[in-house]
């Protein structure tokens, strides 16, 4: 009997340390659809991130009079090494095996770089220099997609901890609600939820495979951290951004209102075949 326990002990050690190690699998959350052949391409799950050991080197860094940024897989959270950054006006930068650049402190203001990788959407991203720091240095980016497909990405600041993409059909040929709360992936197999994020930063990823053109489609975000507390403004604090894109190239960019309370953010319809912005913060219903 001590001889099974101890083998139990060795093969439960065993199983811990793989876990740790961040081997992934094929299925939902991190992992686009199983089997791939869809949008996602049934990427395995990446490495449990350590946000806390990026956080602190980053802070290394601004001490050390650099500015760090960051560039992750909006599928799985990998980060993206041997990425182009292009900054005007200050430099150009490949990313490192950590998906990170630096470069010297740079005057504050509103600025704008471009990120490209081959098997990536090129894509422009909007940043800010406060004091001399990025307020969010954190930064999701979408692998290619088709025409006919949509990729939404969400992304936010340390808090809430948990903030919950929804994407909702009615009409056409049949109605989902995808989210982590709901369905991951949609009976007809035509939309699922990449990744769920539940400790900050994000990305949540939502990828369909078609939109139909009698259907009408809503994306939203629930502040499940805040769900008891309709009249916080924490969901609008820290920066919520929404990306939407298709046709490898990015459509749309969504900021949440500043200083909004409540917890449910509107961001936009597609009604038609029309992307439309809603944009709008309210108690959730």
């Amino acid at each position: 009997m001590k001889k099974f326990f101890l083998f139990l002990a060795i093969v439960l050690t065993a199983a811990v340390l793989v876990y740790g190690q961040g081997f992934g699998f094929d299925g939902f959350g991190d992992g686009g659809f199983p089997g791939g052949g869809f949008p996602g391409g049934g990427i395995p799950g990446a490495a449990a991130p350590n946000k806390a050991r990026d956080k602190a080197n980053d802070l290394q860094d601004t001490m050390g009079g650099r500015i760090p940024l960051r560039f992750f897989n909006a599928l799985n959270r990998a980060p993206v090494p041997g990425a182009t950054i292009q900054i005007p006006n200050v430099g150009n930068f490949t990313t490192n095996q950590e998906g990170k650049i630096t470069f010297p402190k740079i005057p504050d203001g509103n600025y704008t770089l471009v990120f490209s990788k081959e098997g990536f959407i090129t894509t422009d991203v909007d940043f800010q220099v406060q004091l001399g720091n990025v307020v969010h240095n954190w930064f999701n980016v979408s692998p290619g997609i088709s025409a006919s497909s949509y990729r939404i990405v969400l992304e936010w600041g340390e808090k809430p901890a948990d903030l919950d993409l929804h994407f909702e059909k009615t009409g056409g040929s049949g109605t989902y609600h995808i989210s982590y709360l709901e369905m991951k992936r949609a009976d007809d197999g035509n939309a699922i939820l990449d990744r769920d994020d539940t400790t900050g930063y994000g990305p949540e990823t939502i990828t369909i495979g078609r939109i139909e053109p009698n259907a009408m489609y809503t994306c939203w975000v629930h502040d499940y951290t805040n769900r008891n507390d309709t009249n916080s403004n924490q969901l609008a604090q820290n920066g919520a951004i929404v990306r939407i894109y298709s046709n490898n190239r990015l459509l749309n960019t969504f900021s949440i209102p500043a200083g909004a309370k409540g917890t449910r953010w509107n961001v936009f319809k597609i009604e038609r075949g029309n992307l439309t912005s809603v944009n709008t913060v309210v108690a959730r219903q």
